[in-house]
Parts: structure tokens; sequence; C-alpha cells
């Protein structure tokens, strides 16, 4: 995955405490904006800048404009989320489908919980780079989840054609997804969720799942 936060200051960062403070302010000043529902074009670097106390060639040094620090605080929130959730492991009387349900109506109840934050995010002009790296995150967590990256390497003989299946895999989530967050009447969490946690088995290869 590519790296959002791309500056002089990336090597002094992971050394100096101030530098470090300085890009945490940063992205959780731009996650407030966000939250509100606030599409990219409408703060300016200026307001960031001031909300994180901290001075406009901060913001630059660090991320070398809004569009990275909007991807930065995405990946932050999307890593936060992931690991609030127990790890992808069916009950020896339960399903696989049954389990990756469960996990899933989590993630989704957490991500309608989120709404404005991840459609402002999304309709930003850091839109299309956010839709790649959460692509590439997920395809990354599908490879990990054991039953299903166990069947998918089984069918693919190389490292490129399972990130391949993966990436296809997370397109086709991250699609359904969105347009249920978009959606003024969706349906509920758990629907998408047992609805999801089936195309996945049966597009990734289980066909008992």
């Amino acid at each position: 995955m590519e790296q959002v936060a791309s500056g002089p200051e990336d090597a002094e960062s992971s050394v100096n405490p101030r530098a470090e403070r300085s890009r945490a302010a940063l992205i959780d000043a731009v996650t407030v904006a966000l939250d509100e529902g606030q599409p990219g074009e409408v703060f300016s670097v200026a307001e960031i800048s001031r909300a994180a106390g901290v001075s406009r060639p901060t913001l630059y040094q660090h991320f070398g404009d809004l569009p990275n620090l909007m991807r930065a605080s995405a990946l932050v929130r999307l890593t936060s989320l992931f690991d609030t959730v127990p790890p992808l492991q069916a009950h020896p009387t339960a399903s696989w489908r049954t389990a990756a349900t469960t996990v899933l109506q989590a993630l989704l109840q957490e991500l309608g919980h989120r709404r404005a934050f991840y459609l402002a995010v999304l309709d930003s002009t850091a839109g299309r780079d956010v839709r790649e790296d959460v692509i590439e995150f997920l395809a990354s967590r599908i490879i990990d989840v054991p039953a299903l990256g166990a069947v998918m390497k089984k069918v693919e003989s190389t490292a490129e054609g399972l990130r391949e299946h993966a990436m296809f895999l997370a397109a086709g989530a991250l699609w359904r997804t969105e347009r249920w967050l978009r959606d003024d009447n969706p349906e509920s969490a758990s629907q998408l969720a047992d609805r999801l946690s089936h195309i996945l088995a049966t597009t990734g290869g289980m066909q008992q799942a």
C-alpha cells in the first residue's frame, strides 16, 4: 500500500515526540471536521492547522496536502475499527458463514455509526486514493482469514494471483458497502452482513460455506 504520510519529517516523526504529537493532532483535527460531514473542499489547510494547534508548514511537512491528511485519517480509523473486532474464527458448532456474519455485522454497525465521516472522505478530493487504500487493506485482511484464505491459496498458484483474487473480493465488498452507506433507507446491518458473508464465501471458493 502506498504511504499516505510522505514528507521531510517522516523519519524525524518516528523518533521525535513533538513531531508525533503534531501529526496526531492534525489527524484528530481533520477527523473531527470529517465527522461533521464536511467534504474536503469545504475546509482549508489554515483551518485544519489552526484546529490542530500547529502551523501550516507543519501540515505540509507531515502530509504534503489535505488529501493525504484525509487518507491518513481514514486509514487510522479503519485500522482502529478492525482492531476492535475479534478475529474471524468459527465456533466448532457454528458454520464459517455464521461466524463471518457476526464479525461483518459488527463492522457494518460501526461503519453506519460513522457514516458521515466515511462519505465525506469518499466524496472528497482524496476519495479515489482512499478507495484504493481500503481495497488494499481489505484484501490483506481477506487473505489472513483462516478458512477463506486457505481455500483461496489452494486455487491460486502465485502470490500475485492470490493478491488479485483478494483485491477483487475487497473491491466488491467496498462497492456494496458504499452503496449501503449512501442508501437513505438501507437494509439492516445484519441483512447486509449475511449477504456479504455468502458472497465472500462462494466467490472465494468455499462452496459449502
